[in-house]
């Protein structure tokens, strides 16, 4: 029987590499983004069987995203949280309707999915949720407090879920990746966290893969 995954913001940069990465292993793909253009981009060139636009910070828009695609996927049996946004900026230069977006961006948009995926991970028989979370999640760094806010938010939101879903077959695990090699700028490459990525679906029957960190080996030139 294929295995079935949603992958959010799997239409460019990581949510990409691990759409790639999971229908190279064998997984039906379905992916939802807000870029409507990009999405279609991605299904042409083979990363999903399926992709629909929509933007998760609305609770609504999500839920029927992950219900159309967990339609045509014929079920679903992993939810992968990769969709948000960064934003660096001192604190006393933000504006709180910023400081909001960011919250919603890469902490809501997990929660209004997860609610969606819940029934039919559930329906399969259990399941896996990982969250793409990052280092800022764990050591937030001067200039990302807004995001760091956001991901310690995920961190903290999915331990606690881990817990209340384990006896029913649905494992909760964390990815936390340094920064993503882009444009030339040095980082983790994308297909090797999306590697991570498939290796924790791909874990034994049983077992659970809870938080990975995943750096470059090489430490950042300063």
């Amino acid at each position: 029987m294929d295995r079935r995954v949603i992958v959010t913001g799997g239409s460019r940069g990581l949510g990409l590499s691990i759409a790639q990465q999971l229908t190279t292993n064998g997984w039906q793909v379905g992916i939802v983004a807000r870029d409507g253009e990009a999405v279609a981009a991605a299904l042409r060139c083979g990363a999903a069987v399926s992709g629909v636009s929509a933007d998760l910070v609305d609770p609504i828009a999500a839920g029927s995203a992950i219900e159309q695609l967990a339609h045509q996927l014929g079920g679903l049996d992993a939810l992968v949280n990769n969709a948000g946004k960064v934003l660096r900026s001192r604190f006393d230069e933000l504006d709180p309707e910023q400081f909001r977006a960011v919250i919603e961006q890469n902490l809501l948009s997990a929660v209004h999915a997860t609610m969606a995926a819940l029934p039919h991970l559930r329906q399969s028989g259990g399941g896996s949720l990982v969250q793409i979370s990052s280092i800022s999640g764990t050591q937030p760094l001067p200039g990302g407090s807004a995001y760091a806010a956001a991901k310690h938010g995920l961190v903290g939101w999915s331990r606690s879920i881990f817990h209340e879903f384990r006896d029913e077959g649905i494992r909760v695990s964390l990815v936390h990746p340094g920064s993503i090699e882009s444009g030339g700028s040095p980082g983790v490459p994308a297909k090797e966290v999306a590697q991570v990525v498939a290796g924790i679906l791909q874990a034994p029957e049983g077992t659970l893969i809870g938080e990975v960190e995943v750096r470059p080996l090489q430490a950042p030139q300063s």
